[in-house]
């Protein structure tokens, strides 16, 4: 089919086509979705867990990719089998002189922004260092994205903004009632980019997702955790095993980003990424418990793993997702599952947050 290339309201081309987006992210959803392919993308947080994915997907549809990070929870091994193919800048968006240079050398098209503390436990201890990296962070790239004309920014936001769920599936008009130091840093920034939108016209998306999971992830959230203790012995301790949770393999979360960049869905809107299926931690650790070849597995309670205030329940409505561009998941939690414990397998029985910390409860202890 031929694709033509018109500009669009963030002057840049769109293709008119059923598959906006190239084979690899055939959605089938609107046609007049951005053409990433032969752009320059900043990828702000681009050697963790998540942006190191994002960066492997937007090589696969030709984008030049430049990956800017201080490495403070992600790291240089996450991307070297793929470093000859990127550029990699040492950075902190505190550092605006730093920013400010990136964004003047590479002149980027789009930025993803992936840069943030995620860790919830570690909030309760460095409630400062959130707020200065979540919120005053994006109000740096932000800024930098309007001082040079980026077309268009999506900032990551989370599921954690809406708390407890007051209506299940939760939808992006849920109430926002984040009850941990990090949701509300998340909150803030998340509004912070409304807000830039009205009122300095900064092309800005914000997506809000849900767990992600798979390879080369950089803190001990749950499945790491799991898989883990699960690699040492049959017995694992966790904390509140009747808690439901949304998880969406890493490369389905990217392409949804991918998907809600280039939509159409008007910029300072929230865009939920996730895949609108919970399982409880007590079953997700059996299934990983099987997946990994344990025929029994003994799943204990740490009171010092039970978070000070635990959501029950976080499920994902992405109907907004669907509609505008026809994204959603095609990797199953037990096929993602094992791709991650053979990824972990391969690498040393290992995750990178290991080498410098030791478990999730380093912080109630």
């Amino acid at each position: 089919m031929l694709l033509c290339a018109v500009p669009d309201r963030h002057g840049c081309r769109t293709v008119h086509s059923p598959t906006g987006l190239g084979s690899r992210f055939a959605y089938g959803g609107s046609s007049n979705m951005i053409d990433l392919k032969g752009t320059k993308v900043v990828v702000a947080g681009g050697a963790g867990f998540i942006g190191s994915q994002m960066v492997r997907e937007l090589l696969e549809l030709d984008c030049s990719v430049v990956v800017y990070d201080n490495f403070l929870h992600g790291s240089p091994r996450n991307l070297e089998d793929i470093e000859d193919r990127i550029h990699v800048v040492f950075g902190d968006l505190l550092n605006e002189w730093q920013l400010a240079s990136a964004f003047r050398t590479h002149r980027p098209d789009y930025v993803f922004n992936f840069v943030g503390d995620t860790y919830v436990p570690t909030a309760y201890d460095m409630p400062k260092r959130f707020f200065d990296i979540n919120v005053e962070g994006n109000l740096n790239l932000l800024m930098a994205c309007k001082m040079y004309d980026v077309k268009r920014v999506l900032y990551v936001s989370s599921t954690e903004v809406y708390g407890e769920a007051q209506d299940v599936p939760m939808a992006e008009n849920h109430v926002l009632n984040p009850l941990n130091t990090y949701a509300v840093s998340k909150l803030a920034s998340d509004r912070l980019c409304f807000t830039f939108h009205a009122e300095h016209d900064i092309p800005v998306i914000i997506a809000r997702i849900y767990n992600a999971y798979g390879p080369r992830e950089t803190e001990p959230y749950v499945i790491p955790e799991i898989i883990t203790q699960l690699d040492k012995s049959p017995v694992v301790y966790l904390g509140n095993l009747d808690a439901h949770r949304d998880f969406t393999y890493v490369s389905d979360t990217a392409q949804g980003l991918i998907a809600t960049l280039c939509s159409d869905i008007p910029d300072g809107e929230a865009v939920n990424v996730g895949s609108g299926i919970t399982f409880s931690i007590r079953e997700l650790t059996e299934r990983i418990g099987k997946a990994m070849g344990h025929d029994e597995i003994d799943i204990r309670v740490d009171e010092r793993r039970l978070r000070r205030l635990d959501i029950e329940m976080f499920k994902c409505d992405a109907t907004k997702l669907r509609n505008a561009t026809g994204w959603k998941p095609t990797v199953g939690l037990d096929d993602g599952l094992q791709r991650t414990i053979e990824w972990f397998r391969s690498h040393g029985h290992r995750w990178i947050w290991e080498d410098r910390i030791e478990g999730t409860i380093r912080h109630d202890e």
